[in-house]
């Protein structure tokens, strides 16, 4: 005979249905897809998948290069969604959204802006990757500059380590320790009188890269008011950030 625990409301009615709903919920926002083959196993601890095709460049008999589907047995691949995902996710919505209210007031459409670049993507995973590579090395700085300046090098893991660090000072140093400009520009006056804490631009794209923070969170955390200007105000200084880091906008 088995057991089963059921959870009663205060009106006396039973959350059996409205459990189960929640844990299909939680199974599906898990699920893998189905082009991605049944290898991959449902793991709701993951995070949302998003699906890509990989392909690679081969040359042809003739002397010409064709790009292939590249996946196992043809499949697609998938990786775990990130906040990059998500906030273009947002920003296709409010675009869509918008679009129906122009339909129906007889304007014009627009077109579709992504919020950041390919580039910038690529330079804040390239960032969130390389410092869990730094911190999971288990290696403090102190200890790289004693293999640096001392007379016997390290080994190749201590020398792709050292590589490690020191790029990423130098993304650090590229970001930069001062102020979100484009944010400290809009008055408290337009802020809803809150009281609100300064945006560091390191904080910033540590907050969004490593902490999977979307920017209006970011605004919340520190006390500002979620609305547009603010919004677009700090994607501006975040994408300037991630440029930095891609080499752009660098004093020469």
């Amino acid at each position: 005979m088995t057991e089963q625990v059921v959870i009663v409301c205060p009106s006396g009615v039973a959350r059996l249905q409205e459990e189960a709903e929640r844990i299909a919920a939680i199974k599906a926002r898990g699920a893998v897809p189905v082009e991605c083959g049944p290898e991959i196993s449902v793991a709701p601890g993951r995070g949302p998948m998003i699906r890509f095709t990989p392909r690679e460049i081969r040359k042809t008999d003739s002397g010409g290069f064709v790009s292939t589907r590249s996946g196992y047995e043809g499949r697609d691949a998938a990786r775990v969604a990130d906040v990059f995902d998500e906030m273009e996710r947002a920003a296709l919505k409010a675009h869509q959204a918008m679009q129906v209210r122009r339909r129906r007031e007889g304007k014009d459409p627009q077109p579709y802006h992504a919020p950041f670049t390919p580039g910038q993507i690529s330079a804040g995973r390239d960032y969130a990757a390389l410092v869990e590579r730094v911190n999971a090395s288990g290696v403090k700085c102190s200890s790289l500059e004693a293999i640096n300046t001392g007379g016997c090098g390290g080994g190749d893991r201590e020398e792709a380590v050292l590589r490690d660090f020191q790029r990423l000072r130098a993304l650090h140093r590229r970001v930069g320790g001062g102020l979100a400009k484009e944010v400290r520009r809009i008055r408290p006056s337009q802020n809803g009188g809150r009281a609100r804490s300064t945006i560091y631009v390191r904080r910033l794209v540590d907050l969004v890269c490593l902490g999977g923070l979307s920017l209006e969170r970011v605004l919340a955390l520190h006390g500002w008011a979620k609305d547009g200007r603010s919004i677009k105000a700090l994607r501006r200084s975040l994408c300037s950030a991630l440029d930095r880091m891609q080499g752009y906008d660098l004093a020469v």
